[in-house]
């Protein structure tokens, strides 16, 4: 399949100008864009071409009939067909590491896998509270007490703020911090993420860990153990699941560590 030479697909859109080092793409969060990447694109943008993902019109458009997954498939045969310089690599923060993962699974299906996943703080959680509870009840049920804590007033009956959406589990979101015109897609892209469940992948993955966790969580492998087959490094970083890249000292730590990640990554392939 020929490559694009002259303009990029609807799907990516050019975050700086470098030409070299290869290419980190970033995919859309819940509100479909790659603001989380910005700090990192900063650091990162003299020596990697920075990509960010978005929905095409074309997916809004039938946005209720895609899940997850063949919204990663898109994604990945577009960076396939573009010209964008290689190696790839693929990143994505929060709900963005799961679409991240399905982009890299489909990526490494039509071309050669030579680059890096990056996951920012993505955990998978089982789909049932019953298999979580089994594996381990004791954190299990300090997470319920936790939840409850924070959420006592959405889960009394009528008192269910439609601008609102959690689920057990689940990121809490508060449609209320964003425009009327984005809660649509984000409440589409909120129930796929409920619904996704990762299949195994044998390619290579950093997963970034906030150091700053709630009480009673260890800090594991954040559950991608369990699908990706390949090499997994395991990274801490300063700050929560928010200020790892709202705050510009922890933000810095991150990006440097990610491109001395990345200078291992081709030194790595360099020896193979």
């Amino acid at each position: 399949m020929q490559r694009s030479q002259n303009s990029l697909p609807r799907t990516l859109m050019r975050m700086n100008s470098a030409e070299t080092g290869g290419s980190l793409v970033f995919l859309p969060d819940f509100g479909g864009h790659v603001i989380y990447a910005q700090p990192i694109q900063k650091v990162l943008s003299s020596e990697y071409s920075c990509f960010g993902a978005r929905l095409a019109p074309d997916m809004v458009a039938v946005l209720d009939d895609l899940g997850l997954t063949e919204i990663a498939a898109r994604f990945a045969a577009d960076i396939h067909q573009s010209d964008i310089p290689r190696p790839v690599h693929i990143c994505g923060f929060s709900f963005a590491g799961l679409l991240a993962f399905e982009t890299a699974r489909h990526f490494s299906a039509l071309e050669p896998w030579a680059g890096e996943l990056f996951i920012l703080d993505t955990r998978i959680r089982p789909r049932t509270v019953g298999a979580r509870f089994l594996r381990n009840p004791m954190e299990e049920m300090l997470y319920a007490a936790r939840y409850t804590a924070r959420n006592w007033r959405t889960l009394l009956p009528g008192t269910e703020d439609p601008l609102v959406l959690h689920r057990y589990g689940q990121i809490r979101m508060d449609l209320g911090n964003h425009a009327e015109a984005h809660r649509a897609i984000i409440r589409q892209l909120y129930a796929k993420m409920a619904e996704y469940t990762p299949l195994p992948w044998t390619g290579s993955a950093t997963v970034f860990r906030a150091e700053d966790i709630q009480w009673g969580y260890r800090l594991d492998d954040l559950g991608w153990g369990r699908v990706i087959e390949g090499p997994v490094t395991l990274i801490d970083v300063p700050g929560d699941h928010l200020s790892m890249l709202r705050a510009a000292e922890n933000a810095a730590v991150l990006a440097d560590k990610m491109r001395l990640r990345l200078e291992a990554v081709q030194k790595e392939s360099v020896n193979v």
